[in-house]
């Protein structure tokens, strides 16, 4: 008796998860896509065994199993073609528009298949050859960008410092380094936001902080931005390595997981702390001794999120109380909830001078805060745009501003807490770039400047502000902490600003003899 060879339904499942890691290989890790590759596995072949168990036939249960799997997961690409095609308002006539077929569908063929007498060997075979080939076909690909992409690993040692060792511990001030994601200077949300942040800006200076009047980032890009200022150089080298045209993010991951900063500071004998911030680049820094706020560590948002969208979970949302989206927008809660209370516990953990790096991935969307941190639920994208002489008050927009608002609030309570445990402290709170809003009716230059500009603000001890200046940039942030409290000769580089887009990040155009939002 010929046993038929049955495998389908374990490839298939596998096929989704690859697809989306082939799409996003440039900004997803290899680890972001495990946990959903066991998920989606186990409950393939739970439900492939319940079924054979209540059918009796194995080549009978696979094929249904393959095709509820196929359905489920192509659902969000039929939804993105109706809707895109015929515009409609309400996506809801969208949803039920293949919601009911499919329903039609899928009881047809569950009935056919059961009721069947035929073999289905054939079928079955044609099935498992088509598996092999689509999940080939994907291997190949993100086989081929691996080739054409070879992470290398990059020489950062040229900016490590010999320390001598003529520091005493007593008088090492702790290093708090805070990042704002898009989080607006106080001239942004003048001119385009017509919003007064001066509240936040007064009380940082009452605390005797230097606030960079006129700061802008080095780059336009998050995985771009820190992995410069944790290793206090340019990377405009980096389009030669990975070429004009490069997407490929792992080079920029590499450069924060092994940064300098970290290292100089643990040659001084500090702890090293990390703050989990959900995105690859600041989730676990190898370099660092203790990673905070490890939750879901084994996820990845955004390949989760893509899932959602391309299967029919996406229809959940219009039949239950509690969207898919909101269970995201409250993991985004917590962990910033997390990075704030533990930061301000972190004086308390150790005996040891503490260097902590806290990216915190707020207020950029999701807007999930309102003013005084109640939840909210907005949407995930935000492409608002503006007028040339007034900005455009959307939902978004004040959804921006209230997450702002709500972010201010944290960062006060935080560097007072701080301050309160030990004013010999040295802290940073700076936004990596930005807002990501789309600038439609404003100058080219004022988009860029609205993405370029920052906020920027240090606490040194002793108001030790020699070295900074209004239009410094991240790229001399700890060049400056390290020369004017550790005794070091780096030197500050020129302040210069590459703006480049998310589709050409290593195409860079300086824009730094631009001037400031008129």
């Amino acid at each position: 008796m010929k046993i038929q060879l049955v495998f389908h339904p374990i490839l298939i499942a596998l096929f989704p998860v690859l697809l989306i890691y082939s799409q996003n290989q440039h900004l997803i890790l290899f680890e972001g896509i495990i946990f959903p590759i066991l998920i989606i596995l186990s409950v393939a072949i739970i439900f492939w065994i319940a079924l054979k168990f209540a059918l009796k036939n194995m080549v009978k249960s696979a094929i249904i199993t393959s095709l509820y799997i196929f359905l489920f997961f192509s659902y969000g690409h039929i939804f993105n073609i109706i809707n895109s095609n015929f515009s409609l308002d309400d996506p809801t006539y969208a949803h039920f528009s293949i919601i009911i077929p499919f329903t039609i569908l899928v009881t047809i063929l569950t009935y056919y298949f059961i009721k069947t007498k035929r073999k289905l060997n054939n079928f079955t075979s044609i099935i498992n050859v088509m598996s092999i080939a689509l999940v080939a076909f994907i291997i190949f690909n993100i086989s081929l960008f691996t080739f054409q992409n070879e992470v290398t690993t990059l020489d950062s040692e040229n900016n490590l410092f010999n320390f001598e060792n003529n520091i005493t511990l007593e008088n090492k001030p702790n290093v708090y380094y805070i990042i704002m994601d898009e989080y607006a200077p106080l001239r942004t949300l003048e001119k385009i936001y017509e919003y007064d942040n001066s509240d936040f800006v007064n009380f940082l200076e009452d605390k005797n902080f230097y606030v960079a009047k006129n700061s802008h980032t080095n780059y336009g890009e998050t995985f771009l931005v820190l992995p410069s200022t944790l290793n206090m150089k340019y990377l405009n080298y980096l389009t030669e390595v990975v070429g004009h045209d490069s997407i490929d993010q792992r080079i920029p991951y590499q450069m924060i997981n092994n940064n300098v900063v970290m290292k100089n500071f643990k040659s001084l004998g500090y702890k090293i702390y990390n703050f989990d911030s959900g995105w690859w680049g600041t989730r676990n820094i190898q370099i660092a001794d203790e990673n905070i706020c490890l939750a879901n560590q084994n996820m990845d948002f955004h390949t989760l999120y893509e899932l959602k969208q391309t299967s029919i979970i996406r229809s959940v949302d219009l039949f239950i109380k509690k969207s898919t989206q909101q269970i995201f927008h409250e993991e985004r809660r917590d962990r910033v909830h997390c990075q704030f209370y533990n930061i301000m516990e972190l004086h308390d953990k150790t005996n040891e001078p503490i260097f902590a790096l806290m990216h915190v991935m707020s207020p950029h969307d999701p807007y999930v805060f309102g003013p005084n941190g109640e939840p909210v639920d907005y949407d995930y994208t935000f492409a608002e745009t503006a007028k040339k002489d007034s900005f455009k008050k959307s939902p978004n927009v004040q959804a921006y501003l209230d997450q702002t608002t709500y972010m201010s609030k944290l960062l006060k309570e935080t560097v007072t807490t701080i301050l309160d445990r030990s004013d010999n402290s040295i802290i940073i709170i700076q936004s990596d770039t930005g807002p990501g809003i789309t600038f439609a009716n404003l100058t080219d230059e004022q988009h860029k400047l609205g993405r370029m500009s920052i906020f920027n603000a240090y606490y040194f001890p002793e108001e030790k502000y020699d070295l900074l200046h209004d239009e410094i940039t991240p790229v001399n942030l700890f060049r400056a902490i390290f020369d004017s409290h550790f005794e070091t000769n780096y030197g500050l580089l020129d302040d210069e600003v590459f703006f480049s887009t998310y589709e050409k990040p290593y195409m860079f155009e300086q824009i730094t003899d631009y001037t400031i939002m008129p």
